[in-house]
């Protein structure tokens, strides 16, 4: 269970910039749940995930991660509870070390460092079945290099990193943006099929909106760091993009097309 309370937070307080990124944001996920975020640039989208990860504190309120606060834990000491994946496909695997280097560190994500081999023959062939939900034949090639992977395989093997320790929360910020059509597909389709067999809890920001109503089982709308809409599984089956576009406008007042919500 992931629960925000009342989460605040100001960025350059007291100064011309002044930014209200988030305003009492309260949040609950239950295990298991799977929400997409929408929402236009600025709207605390990704300051949600950064506040949750531990990135950067919060001004007040408090994260819980299975009625435990965890709201002033620094990054690292989150680790082993909050797997994230980002947009660039290059942030979340090592390029200059091999697949199973990586792996090897995503199975210590969080825990103490020793002085022991990385890559035992067990644990590689742990990784090599690990690999092989993928479908990307990558447990051929455990000895390859990151840096060698097309942007695609880098995202999915973020993907199986981000999740091989079963956290308790997976963030995912805008994590097949930078894909092309057919690698953003596979990027999701793996996404769905891990998030389903592991029961993880799981929060989404993403710019499209079909996208958003296909996957998870619940939808969320922020703008101004706000929740302005939260729509159940029942509710969200039967929603288009343009009943969000209309929806955000009858909240605020105001009229959007694709482009604005998509930037």
């Amino acid at each position: 269970m992931l629960r925000l309370n009342e989460i605040s937070k100001t960025f350059f307080p007291g100064t011309v910039n002044e930014r209200r990124a988030l305003v009492s944001v309260n949040l609950t996920l239950n295990q298991g749940d799977f929400i997409t975020v929408i929402g236009s640039n600025g709207a605390g989208k990704s300051t949600v995930l950064n506040t949750i990860a531990g990135r950067i504190p919060q001004d007040s309120g408090s994260v819980e991660i299975d009625g435990r606060d965890v709201g002033r834990l620094p990054e690292h000491r989150r680790a082993a509870l909050v797997g994230r994946v980002f947009q660039d496909p290059m942030a979340g695997t090592s390029p200059d070390l091999t697949i199973e280097q990586n792996l090897a560190l995503a199975d210590r994500r969080g825990a103490a460092r020793l002085l022991k081999p990385g890559v035992t023959s067990t644990k590689r062939e742990r990784f090599a079945e690990a690999l092989t939900v993928l479908e990307l034949g990558l447990e051929k090639r455990l000895k390859t290099k990151v840096g060698l992977l097309s942007g695609g395989q880098r995202q999915a093997l973020s993907l199986l990193m981000a999740t091989y320790s079963q956290p308790k929360v997976l963030l995912l910020d805008e994590h097949t943006a930078a894909l092309d059509p057919q690698r953003a597909e596979l990027v999701t389709r793996l996404t769905t099929k891990i998030v389903e067999d592991q029961g993880l809890t799981t929060l989404m920001v993403t710019h499209n909106m079909v996208q958003a109503l296909e996957v998870g089982n619940r939808l969320i709308m922020m703008h101004e760091g706000q929740i302005i809409l939260d729509v159940d599984e029942e509710r969200k089956r039967d929603l288009t993009p343009e009943d969000l576009l209309s929806e955000f406008s009858k909240i605020k007042g105001s009229v959007l097309d694709d482009k604005t919500m998509l930037q």
